[in-house]
């Protein structure tokens, strides 16, 4: 579980409600995305995907792919930085495709996966946490 993200998004937004809560404490806990987003609307007894970004977005926070595509790079980072590990090995390992992670980690962070990697954790989830901190428009 991504321990350190979660403590800093639950000071960012410390009045979130159970729905908002539920949706970041599953993605941090799995270290990935929990779902389409019309199938995590479902599962929280919500209308539709509409219903459930407008929640998201009424707390705060990004949508649901952005929150899961943070919580991936910075777990892929993070068992790299434990074992050496190179992010297709990874991506072999999680059943992915590797161009499509490696454009996930482009997409997410603005950086390709060997600087983003010489980076570091701590720089990866600063920046999640300075996304999820950002004010956004009502």
């Amino acid at each position: 579980m991504l321990v350190h993200a979660l403590l800093a998004i639950r000071a960012a937004h410390p009045s979130m409600t159970f729905h908002a809560r539920v949706i970041v404490e599953a993605i941090l806990l799995s270290e990935r995305g929990i779902g389409s987003a019309c199938v995590v609307a479902r599962g929280l007894g919500l209308k539709s995907r509409f219903e459930l970004a407008r929640l998201l977005k009424r707390e705060g926070l990004p949508p649901l792919h952005r929150l899961a595509g943070w919580a991936t790079v910075l777990s892929w980072v993070l068992a790299a930085e434990r074992g050496s590990t190179s992010l297709y090995r990874l991506a072999f390992r999680s059943r992915r495709h590797p161009a499509a992670c490696y454009r996930l980690v482009k997409e997410v962070t603005g950086l390709g996966w060997d600087l983003v990697r010489a980076k570091g954790s701590q720089w990866v989830e600063r920046r999640f946490i300075l996304e999820v901190a950002r004010p956004r428009d009502s």
